[in-house]
């Protein structure tokens, strides 16, 4: 009983953790520390020249100190930005304006997809973007986190989220295979608008949110996990 009101209950996911002034602050306050610590450390460490071993030193203490400040301002800094999952709407929300709003009790078409990391930013290389797009009336909430690849493998979900081609492999299917490429046309325009205008969420609020969704709205959300 308890398992079904809390389905019924509303669900509201904090997304963005790592918004952009998040992200140029964090790069301002290790500049400005990295500055800070190495003059300290530089008259206290002679040397001729420029002082190597304050400039290591100095930067590995500021790289640890720049990850306890962003643990923190994550905590204490949202993003304003919540997805909203209740009976009859699904809602993307900034603050107190909804952004784009999803009738449930109609058809939703559900996007599925996923890409290998390519190069090493702030996620690691070879990790996988993992996406889910609710699409109705040309209106679309894309939800997307990030996975490695021992994490994804585990929940065995490979053939539910097809790896996104390369625009070159999908001149190339189109010639084999219009009904693939028709589908990869589809989730090209959903990654677009996710590039733009998608919410990331961590992984395990990923997995709770698409678990809702198939237990809340079986009539369009398919079981993926």
């Amino acid at each position: 009983m308890n398992n079904t009101l809390d389905q019924q209950s509303p669900a509201v996911y904090s997304v963005d953790t790592e918004h952009g002034g998040l992200r140029i602050s964090i790069v301002f306050i290790f500049v400005v520390a990295w500055a800070v610590v190495f003059a300290v450390l530089n008259s206290l460490l002679t040397s001729e020249g420029l002082n190597i071993i304050a400039m290591i030193v100095s930067f590995a203490i500021t790289a640890v100190l720049t990850q306890q400040i962003e643990r923190n301002l994550k905590r204490r800094w949202p993003s304003g930005r919540t997805v909203q999952v209740e009976n009859d709407h699904i809602r993307m929300m900034k603050k107190d304006k909804v952004e784009q709003e999803i009738n449930t009790s109609q058809q939703v078409n559900v996007l599925l997809w996923r890409f290998k990391i390519s190069r090493r930013a702030r996620v690691p290389k070879g990790w996988f973007m993992v996406a889910c797009a609710l699409e109705q009336d040309d209106i679309y909430i894309p939800i997307y986190t990030f996975m490695s690849p021992a994490d994804f493998e585990a929940l065995d979900a490979s053939y539910h989220f097809p790896l996104l081609q390369s625009k070159k492999e999908l001149e190339r299917e189109g010639r084999e295979n219009m009904r693939l490429a028709g589908e990869q046309r589809r989730l090209h325009t959903a990654e677009q608008i996710r590039w733009m205008d998608g919410a990331e969420m961590s992984a395990e609020d990923f997995k709770q949110f698409i678990r809702r969704l198939q237990e809340r709205f079986p009539q369009w959300m398919p079981s993926v996990i």
